[in-house]
């Protein structure tokens, strides 16, 4: 029963992390497209990769060459309603890290 729900958990956990790796994927998308960087989609990639989040380090540090040229409220409306989502799964990170590391201390 206890690896039942440490497997949950960790289902759980996982959910959220992909979410929110996503979602940052877009919303950098959204942002690299009002600022005209080439290959927004690239950017997206970049931002999203590295243990230690360096992708998004070097997309944040890059970015204050290229000033918003453009972005109408359907992109901010869009880039606000992933930010909710993205908190959503932190929230499900948080709940799946929490039960995983319950589970293994009444083992």
């Amino acid at each position: 029963m206890n690896y039942i729900l440490m497997a949950i958990f960790i289902a759980i956990y996982l959910i959220g992390v992909i979410t929110v790796v996503y979602q940052i994927y877009k919303i950098t998308i959204i942002d690299a497209k009002a600022r005209n960087i080439k290959h927004p989609k690239l950017m997206g990639l970049l931002a999203t990769s590295g243990k230690s989040s360096e992708g998004l380090i070097i997309y944040l540090l890059n970015r204050k060459k290229y000033p918003i040229k453009q972005i109408s409220d359907n992109e901010l409306n869009e880039i606000n309603r992933r930010k909710k989502i993205s908190f959503v799964s932190i929230i499900f990170i948080v709940i799946g890290a929490i039960g995983f590391v319950f589970c293994l201390l009444t083992g």
